[in-house]
């Protein structure tokens, strides 16, 4: 026997429930809090980063010395101070980041920061707890 399915509420029977919402949002005028936050995800910081390393390479990560069997790929860029787009970043990115962010406050105005993990280099063949640890650790202790 099938159940019979719940009707929708009356609230938002007409599926016009979001604009309705957004409708009284405009309507009300009063002065409203601004709250400002950044959200900090997937940093990969790689604290084997390379600068001048090969950012293509016979490993699942480049950017790094991977030891006597690196092989680079032919015509490889290879990777810069800061960084480089194929690969995770070095610690030093995300410091200046950091630093950024503190030093310009009276602009940005941060309420809070919201950071969801995914914090250590893609070297996925040999992650351990305590490897991933220690990038949450840095970037805790790069936070103060």
């Amino acid at each position: 026997m099938a159940e019979k399915k719940a009707s929708k509420p009356d609230i938002i029977k007409n599926n016009d429930f979001v604009n309705n919402i957004y409708t009284k949002i405009k309507a009300d005028t009063r002065e409203r809090e601004i709250i400002r936050s950044i959200q900090l995800t997937d940093l990969h910081i790689d604290f084997f980063y390379k600068e001048g390393a090969a950012n293509e390479c016979n490993f699942p990560i480049c950017c790094r010395d991977n030891g006597p069997e690196l092989l680079e790929v032919e015509g490889a860029s290879k990777a810069g101070k800061w960084g480089d787009y194929q690969c995770d970043i070095p610690h030093k990115t995300l410091k200046s980041m950091f630093d950024f962010i503190a030093q310009n406050q009276d602009t940005l105005k941060t309420s809070f920061i919201t950071w969801t993990g995914d914090n250590s280099a893609h070297n996925v063949w040999d992650n351990s707890n305590e490897e991933v640890y220690k990038y949450t650790l840095n970037i805790t202790d790069s936070l103060n």
